[in-house]
């Protein structure tokens, strides 16, 4: 992904430099000789430019820079979804992979209006717009290598088009299986909580034919529709609100053809507790008592689950 550092260099060296006294020696083109001016060839050359020239010569007017920034080959993606990889430098192709934000690659061709790169296992081309390059990638680089500490943890590459297909499909399966799983559960906790249902629904069914008592909470001398709930909830630990006002915002609310028996159903003024079937267990009235009622008999306003 990076080219290693390397730098030429000529060391003549004498105290920062060193005074050559002239000797006899064949120049190919002494003329085009200057100080600083290294030739082309090995340090034979270098000391003939010294000994012809007779000056004193300067370390730096020696040292052949070779070195290139580590991180200037690479290319990070510049978009806000994914960049295609192409197979060839043209929108026409098929892609081979993908490049998400801040994804990295290494830049092996020239950069023109497409770039030829290599990220992961995708070899491929990008379009250089959706990239940076240059200066700004070699920042980047470096900051994210000084933040994870190694060149390891901070470039994440490419994925392939195959890999890609291959994690959808593991993500599929396992969206289905989390849904599967939680449509069971979901059911078995319908089941439980209609099993306990069922069971305050048989406990206040005893009481069937009892007496109506405006304000009464007692299941066997009386009750009122709101102390009715109340009291055989209470029998099962659970604690209701005194009216059937308050009782209306018990729990959590579900829709009327969601109810399982043990719901409590809410009207205007009134409360019962759904036993099914359509019906309800509720005390009625003065006349009537503790009895059975359709569920329906006046408008709904709302069904509260508080198992």
């Amino acid at each position: 992904m990076h080219s290693n550092l390397r730098k030429g260099l000529f060391l003549v060296t004498c105290l920062g430099a060193v005074s050559i006294t002239a000797l006899p020696v064949h120049a190919a083109d002494e003329n085009n000789i200057t100080v600083g001016n290294m030739p082309g060839v090995g340090i034979e050359a270098v000391l003939s430019d010294c000994y012809s020239q007779n000056k004193d010569i300067k370390v730096e007017d020696y040292l052949v820079p070779t070195n290139k920034g580590e991180y200037l080959d690479m290319a990070f993606a510049d978009v806000t979804s994914f960049l295609y990889i192409r197979s060839q430098p043209t929108k026409e192709s098929e892609y081979v992979g993908k490049l998400y934000p801040g994804y990295a690659a290494e830049i092996t061709g020239p950069v023109g209006e497409w770039t030829p790169i290599r990220s992961g296992d995708v070899t491929g081309y990008v379009k250089t717009e959706y990239i940076t390059v240059g200066k700004r990638s070699e920042e980047i680089a470096n900051e994210l290598v000084a933040e994870a500490g190694s060149e390891e943890e901070a470039f994440t590459y490419a994925e392939s088009r195959e890999q890609e297909e291959a994690r959808l499909k593991a993500e599929a399966e396992a969206k289905a299986k989390a849904e599967a799983e939680a449509k069971a559960r979901a059911e078995a906790e319908a089941k439980e909580k209609a099993s306990s249902g069922q069971a305050v629904v048989e406990y206040a069914c005893q009481f069937i034919g009892n007496p109506y008592v405006w304000g009464g909470t007692s299941l066997t001398n009386g009750a009122d529709c709101s102390g009715f709930v109340q009291s055989v909830f209470a029998h099962f630990g659970i604690s209701m609100p005194r009216t059937s006002y308050e009782q209306r915002s018990a729990g959590i609310a579900v829709s009327y053809d969601q109810a399982i028996p043990g719901d409590v159903v809410c009207y205007d003024g009134h409360v019962g507790i759904y036993i099914g079937d359509g019906q309800i267990v509720n005390a009625m009235n003065p006349s009537q008592g503790i009895g059975i009622s359709p569920a329906t008999y006046t408008t709904i306003l709302a069904v509260r689950r508080v198992l």
